[in-house]
């Protein structure tokens, strides 16, 4: 009987193992690099609205005072250390280049305030000031490392891309440059930002293929939770920001193909008036951060090799300072 209660049991202790392992391996995402070496990666605590929150830095080894720096916000369940591996280290690397700082800030239990009014996570139900939060940062980094507050560059992956929109409502004076990642603003019945109807520059990067955040619009759902609500499609969110702007040259584009797999691509449509407005249409893609640094597994939906997100960012960034 003991025997049969201990193979019974490690029966189920085996089943769990292995079930996890593939659940694992079916979420993960699998970088194609180590880290740099050399540069100095820390862990910063502060005190806002009387809630203890954490970031992380990035200081390259060549850091240049009075650059900028690049603030890069986890998804859903995310953590800050979680973006180094999802966008594969990438604007670690391009800091060691261009001598920037890289923020990664935590998010309030692991997720961000973002304006979609009927999310159920605890960050939007107790409705946490995450604009305030991310501000008194790019504070604090000004004063300790002489960073340029008008060099200000922000991205974020699917709820960290929420929170982007979230910036640009509420701070657009914040940030120089926002860049979305597989998000697209909600509805307007499910928005509870503050709109200040004023331009910026903001760079969309969306997959066709998104089987989280639909492309084309319609209902966002995660692990079978659709509480986050509906949202507008991507041509809809890039019209809606292009609006903003005084009338520009709009160019539409097919990045050329450089990972040899002609199933996917990226088409980019950019529209320079006063603001840059532009739309990185990742075709096949999925929930994904698009780079040959960085493989996503199945079931995020599909990966993109053509491009490297941060540098397609930095690039318009350097347009627009010189």
């Amino acid at each position: 009987m003991k025997s049969s209660l201990r193979i019974f049991f490690i029966s189920i202790l085996v089943g769990a193992l292995t079930a996890f392992l593939v659940l694992y391996n079916y979420l993960n995402v699998y970088p194609e690099r180590n880290a740099p070496s050399g540069g100095l990666y820390e862990t910063f605590t502060i005190d806002h609205d009387n809630i203890e929150r954490t970031y992380d830095l990035y200081i390259p080894r060549n850091f240049k005072e009075n650059s900028g720096a690049f603030f890069v916000l986890h998804g859903s369940y995310g953590k800050s250390e979680d973006m180094r591996i999802a966008t594969g280290y990438d604007f670690e690397y391009l800091a060691e280049k261009h001598g920037f700082l890289v923020v990664y800030p935590q998010g309030y239990k692991n997720f961000w305030n973002d304006c979609r009014a009927s999310a159920d996570y605890a960050a939007n139900q107790e409705n946490i000031d995450d604009v305030g939060f991310l501000k008194e940062v790019i504070q604090k980094i000004s004063l300790d490392y002489k960073v340029d507050k008008k060099k200000i560059i922000a991205t974020g992956i699917s709820n960290g891309g929420q929170m982007i929109y979230r910036l640009a409502y509420e701070s657009p004076e914040s940030i120089f440059i926002l860049a979305p990642l597989v998000a697209t603003i909600p509805i307007d019945n499910n928005n509870e930002c503050k709109k200040n109807n004023e331009g910026v520059n903001i760079l969309i990067f969306n997959g066709t293929k998104d089987p989280i955040a639909p492309y084309d619009g319609g209902q966002v759902q995660l692990f079978g939770n659709t509480s986050r609500g509906i949202v507008q499609s991507s041509e809809k969110t890039y019209e809606y920001w292009k609006s903003l702007s005084p009338a520009g040259k709009e160019t539409v584009s097919q990045i050329e193909d450089t990972d040899g797999d002609k199933s996917n691509g990226v088409v980019k449509k950019i529209n320079a008036g006063e603001n840059v407005v532009a739309l990185f249409t990742l075709i096949n893609g999925g929930h994904i951060y698009a780079s040959p640094n960085v493989e996503y597994s199945s079931f995020f939906g599909g990966n993109v090799r053509d491009i490297s997100t941060a540098k397609e960012i930095f690039k318009i960034f350097e347009e627009l300072s010189d």
